[in-house]
């Protein structure tokens, strides 16, 4: 995160230290998840093709463990804004007006994330969830990770809709004037 220095440093403190918190979960977390499907689909290999054997559970585990990964490689991408972004169009645009435009796709981010954070939980206390006989847990449990990532994530762009909107407030524009400048080779 790279903050503002026109927030109030009570609050920057405290944003930086939650998102520096959600950030680093988050990227333990894919790491370990990548690491388990690894190790399960080596594992299916070996038992299949080695031992004539298949694990049962292996295919369905992995499919749930890169679930998982989606939602938190997306709070990590977040973080960074690393998304995919085509900025040519918003470069056009002159700062102040840019800087109204970036806030305004952060607070759409918001929203969206907030929609489908609500939706997640309904899918997952709702009565769809079956009991996976392969992995022995409720499909709940995959489907968590909806609503925890949209959780993760909205933690993560409220922190930079705040950093924005102080900026834009103190008319301190200079954080938007080299946004998206990396992606069209421009610097």
């Amino acid at each position: 995160m790279d903050g503002s220095p026109n927030l109030p440093p009570p609050l920057a403190g405290a944003l930086r230290a939650v998102v520096g918190v959600v950030d680093g979960v988050a990227k333990a977390a894919s790491i370990l998840l990548v690491l388990a499907v690894l190790v399960i689909m080596c594992a299916q290999v070996w038992f299949r093709y080695v031992l004539n054997s298949s694990l049962q559970w292996s295919e369905e585990a992995a499919v749930w463990a890169m679930i998982w990964l989606v939602f938190a490689g997306a709070t990590v991408l977040l973080n960074r804004w690393e998304h995919i972004l085509i900025p040519t169009v918003i470069r056009l645009f002159p700062v102040p007006v840019r800087a109204g435009l970036i806030l305004l796709s952060r607070l759409l981010v918001l929203v969206g994330l907030g929609v489908l954070g609500y939706y997640g939980v309904e899918v997952v206390t709702g009565p769809a969830n079956a009991f996976s006989h392969n992995v022995g847990l409720s499909t709940a449990w995959a489907k968590a990770s909806i609503p925890a990532g949209c959780g993760l994530m909205l933690l993560v762009a409220l922190a930079r809709v705040l950093e924005d909107l102080a900026d834009i407030l103190a008319r301190d524009l200079t954080r938007f004037a080299d946004w998206g400048a990396h992606d069209t080779g421009e610097i």
